[in-house]
């Protein structure tokens, strides 16, 4: 929400101005390296927040820290990148159903957009912007005609 803030990342994102006329910006980031600490934190929010026991929750804890644990330190952030992908594609669906705009965002310098957000502090990296809020009623892009792949280009039916 801090405007003094975002009109600092604005340059770093291509002068996109809706880093700074968004009614908010999301910054999705990733951890630096996940460790098995990283880990056993997730499982026991799911355990206390969910009341399960950890016979159920042991075969999926010790699967993912063999997963993480085989995978190198870019596997891991590839992994986590794919993982913000889907929140991302959560929060726009959520987005559309309450009639919110947004505009998922890859284009600015993440290593700049880090250092502004002092992200390495929490051994954070950002991967995608998202702007939200409600489109201006004159934006000139409201009403053209989205331009996307066709299905038949984009899926293969089996």
């Amino acid at each position: 929400k801090n405007k003094e803030i975002r009109a600092k990342l604005v340059q770093h994102a291509y002068n996109q101005k809706q880093v700074l006329e968004a009614s908010h910006l999301l910054v999705f980031c990733i951890n630096d390296d996940i460790s098995n600490s990283d880990v056993d934190r997730h499982f026991d929010n799911v355990k206390s927040l969910r009341q399960t026991p950890e016979k159920i929750l042991f075969p999926y804890r010790n699967e993912l820290k063999m997963m993480m644990n085989v995978m190198s330190q870019q596997e891991r952030q590839e992994w986590s990148i794919k993982q913000a992908y889907i929140a991302l594609g959560n929060l726009m669906t959520v987005c559309a159903v309450e009639h919110i705009d947004s505009c998922p965002m890859e284009g600015f310098d993440a290593q700049k957009i880090d250092e502004i957000l002092k992200l390495e502090q929490n051994k954070l990296k950002s991967v995608l912007l998202l702007p939200v809020g409600y489109r201006a009623e004159d934006d000139m892009f409201a009403s053209f005609k989205k331009v996307r792949k066709h299905v038949a280009d984009a899926v293969l039916e089996l």
